[in-house]
C-alpha cells in the first residue's frame, strides 16, 4: 500500500506545468485544459492541479480507452477547468460509438438501455463541506488514521442528467471562474451479439455557445464475453419517502422508477413498499411477486439493462423493527406460517426474514429471545422464519437471531457459528479502514471497495440503511424536516450536525420543497457513490467468471494487490489497507478480464 501512496504523492509533485506541456491548445481561453478520468476518483471543484490529469490508466493526455464486456456499463469523467472569466453555455456531446469494420453504432436506438446499448449524459453537480462541519469518526470510520484523505472542499455527488433545466444542472450550463466542472458519461455496452465485438471509436467534444472547442477521441474495446446478470452477492438499499416528492405520479410509477435505477445499478432497492410494511397480505404479495421473479424487470414491463429477468434475492418483513406481526405468540406465530407458506409455494430461492429489531441494545435481550422462542416453539412452518437484526454476532442471542448485520464489519471469526443452521452474517452501511464508507468525503472507491471484500470474504450481503433520506431524521432538532440535500451536506442530525451525504444514494429530480433546487424532472437522479456501487457488483459478477475458468485461488492472488485485507483482519485505529486509487481497481479488473 505504500507504493499507491507514493505514486499519488509522485504524480502531485508534478505539478501543474508537466500537464500545461502535453495538453492539447483550446480553442476558448476561457476552458483552459479538458482532461478524462475514470469513474474511481472524486475531483473536487476547487482541485484545480489534481495528479490525475497529467494521465491515468483510461487517458494519456490526447486519448480515452476503455475495455469491458457485453451487458457492462462503463463509465468515465470529463473535467474542464474555467480560466478567470465564467463561460456560458456549455455542453458535452459524445458522439455515438461506431465499430471499426462493420459501421454497427452503440447507443443508436432511442431505446434507453436498449439491446444496442445506450449512452447516459450527466454534469456534476458540488456540494460544500465546511471545516467546522466535516463528519467526524464513531459510525463512518475509526480514527484520524483512517480518514479520507480530503474532509473540506466542493465535493462531486449528484449526476445531473442533461435533460434537466438549463441553470440547475442540464444542458447547455454557466460555470463561473477559477473552478472544475466535471461531466460524467455512462456507455451500456451492447447486451446483442449481433454487434461485433473489437474496437468502437467516438469523440467527446465539449461545446460552448455552440461551437466545438475541444474534441477528444474515444476508443472502446469490446471484448467477446458477456457480463453475467447475476450478483455473486447483494448490496440492499433501503428508500422510502418518494411520494412526497412526486406526487403527481401514481405508487406503481414511483415503485417501478426507483426499482429500475436500482436494478441497472446492481443493487436491490426492498425495505420501503408496502409488501414489506404490513401484516401478510396475499393480494399485496400476488402484487410484489414480478419484482421476485424477475418478470418485473423485463422488456414486457418496460425495463431494459443489466439483470434484465433476474428478480431480487432478498425480501424483509417489516423494517427496522416496525410491528408487522402482532404483540402476542399466537399472533406471531400466524403470521410466520402465512409468510412462511407464501414464499414456500411462490419464491422459495428469496432469502426472506423477520426485521425484528435494529441495534438492539443488551436492555433489550430477554425481549429478543422472547420472540425467538416463539419462532422456534411455532408448531407449523412458520419456525423456519429466520429473524435479522442490525448488530454483531452475539452469544446471548445466538439462540434467537439467525441473520446478523454488523456497522463495524463482520466478525470472521464467528462467521461460521453465525452460518450454523441455516444462518448468516452481512455488514451494513460503511466504517473505515475495515470496509469502506458511505459518507460524501469517503473516496470514490468507498462503495466500489465492498463489493471486493463481499467477495473475498463470502460474505453475501451488504445492507446501506437508506438512499433517500431526504428528510431528516427523527431524532435531531429539524426531526422530519425536508432537507435541501442539493445545498447542505449535512444529512444526518442527531445530538448535533454530522454525516455528510448519510443515507443518500439517489437525489430528487423534483423539488417541491427548495423549488430553486429543483431539476424540473420526475425522474431519480443518481449519484457518484451509486455509479461506485455498481462498479464494484460488477467487478465481482468478473471475478466469480475469473473464477470459474481458473478457481478463487488465483483470482484472489491478483484482487490481494489491492485489498490484501478487510473486516476483522484490520484494527479501527490501523489507516486503511485497500488502495483508494481508482486506477489500481482498473489494472487489477483488467488483469481479471484477461483470464476470461
Amino acid at each position: 500500500m505504500v507504493v499507491v501512496q507514493n505514486k499519488k504523492i509522485l504524480r502531485s509533485l508534478l505539478g501543474f506545468a508537466f500537464f500545461s506541456l502535453l495538453a492539447p491548445h483550446l480553442t476558448n481561453a476561457q476552458i483552459s485544459s479538458v482532461w478524462a478520468v475514470g469513474d474511481g476518483e472524486k475531483i473536487f471543484r476547487n482541485d484545480l492541479n489534481h495528479s490525475d490529469k497529467q494521465g491515468n490508466h483510461i487517458w494519456n493526455s490526447e486519448k480515452i480507452k476503455l475495455i469491458g464486456l457485453y451487458n457492462e456499463v462503463l463509465a468515465f469523467q470529463i473535467i474542464t477547468e474555467i480560466g478567470n472569466d465564467s463561460v456560458r453555455n456549455v455542453e458535452l456531446v459524445l458522439d455515438a460509438p461506431i465499430h471499426r469494420k462493420s459501421g454497427k453504432i452503440i447507443g443508436g436506438s432511442t431505446l434507453k438501455y436498449g439491446p444496442g446499448g445506450s449512452i447516459d449524459l450527466f454534469s456534476q453537480h458540488y456540494l460544500n463541506v465546511k471545516e467546522e462541519e466535516s463528519t467526524p469518526p464513531a459510525w463512518f470510520y475509526g480514527s484520524e488514521k483512517a480518514a479520507p484523505e480530503k474532509m473540506t472542499g466542493w465535493i462531486p455527488d449528484a449526476l445531473i442528467p442533461s435533460n434537466a433545466l438549463p441553470g440547475r444542472g442540464g444542458f447547455p450550463m454557466d460555470v463561473g471562474p477559477l473552478r472544475n466542472q466535471g461531466f460524467w458519461v455512462d456507455i451500456y455496452l451492447p447486451r446483442d451479439k449481433n454487434f461485433p465485438d473489437g474496437v468502437y471509436e467516438s469523440k467527446v467534444k465539449i461545446i460552448e455557445e455552440g461551437k466545438v472547442i475541444k474534441e477528444i477521441p474515444l476508443e472502446i474495446t469490446l471484448l467477446p464475453e458477456y457480463l453475467k446478470e447475476q450478483n455473486p452477492s447483494t448490496v440492499w438499499v433501503f428508500t422510502s419517502g418518494l411520494q412526497d416528492y412526486y406526487p403527481d405520479m401514481s405508487q406503481e410509477q414511483l415503485d417501478k422508477m426507483i426499482k429500475f435505477m436500482g436494478h441497472r445499478h446492481r443493487i436491490e432497492i426492498t425495505g420501503g413498499f408496502k409488501a414489506n410494511n404490513s401484516a401478510f397480505n396475499k393480494k399485496v404479495m400476488e402484487e410484489y411477486r414480478p419484482y421476485l421473479d424477475g418478470s418485473a424487470y423485463s422488456p414486457a414491463n418496460g425495463y431494459y439493462g443489466p439483470g434484465q429477468g433476474v428478480g431480487e434475492k432478498l425480501f424483509p418483513i417489516g423494517m427496522y423493527g416496525g410491528n408487522v406481526m402482532g404483540d402476542t405468540k399466537e399472533e406471531v406465530q400466524m403470521q410466520a406460517d402465512l409468510w412462511v407458506n407464501w414464499f414456500d409455494e411462490n419464491s422459495p430461492k428469496t432469502v426472506y426474514f423477520r426485521y425484528l429489531i435494529d441495534e438492539p441494545t443488551e436492555e433489550k435481550h430477554a425481549w429478543v429471545n422472547e420472540r425467538g422462542k416463539w419462532i422456534d416453539s411455532n408448531p407449523g412452518v412458520g419456525k423456519k422464519l429466520p429473524l435479522f437484526t442490525t448488530t454483531h454476532f452475539q452469544q446471548p442471542l445466538e439462540g434467537s437471531i439467525d441473520i446478523w448485520a454488523a456497522f463495524n464489519g463482520v466478525e470472521l471469526k464467528d462467521l461460521d457459528a453465525s452460518r450454523k443452521n441455516g444462518g448468516d452474517y452481512w455488514f451494513y452501511n460503511g466504517n473505515r479502514p475495515r470496509y469502506g464508507s458511505v459518507i460524501l468525503e469517503g473516496e470514490a472507491v468507498d462503495l466500489r471497495v465492498n463489493s471486493w471484500i463481499l467477495y473475498k470474504y463470502g460474505i453475501n450481503t451488504h445492507f446501506i440503511w437508506h438512499g433517500t433520506h431526504w428528510k431528516h431524521n427523527g431524532q435531531g432538532p429539524k426531526r422530519l424536516l425536508h432537507q435541501n440535500i442539493f445545498e447542505n451536506p449535512v444529512s444526518y442530525l442527531g445530538g448535533g450536525s454530522f454525516g455528510n451525504g448519510d443515507g443518500i444514494l439517489f437525489y430528487p429530480g423534483h423539488m417541491p420543497y427548495y423549488p430553486n433546487e429543483s431539476r424540473g424532472i420526475n425522474e431519480i437522479i443518481p449519484s457518484i457513490r451509486l455509479k461506485n456501487i455498481r462498479r464494484g457488483q460488477q467487478d465481482a459478477v468478473i471475478m466469480a467468471m475469473a473464477e470459474e475458468k481458473v478457481g478463487k485461488n488465483k483470482v484472489l492472488k491478483i484482487i490481494n494487490k489491492v485489498v490484501p485485507k478487510a473486516l476483522s483482519e484490520v484494527s479501527m485505529e490501523e489507516p486503511v489497507p485497500w488502495s483508494e486509487d481508482g486506477d489500481d481497481y482498473e489494472k487489477v479488473r483488467e488483469e481479471l478480464l484477461k483470464l476470461l
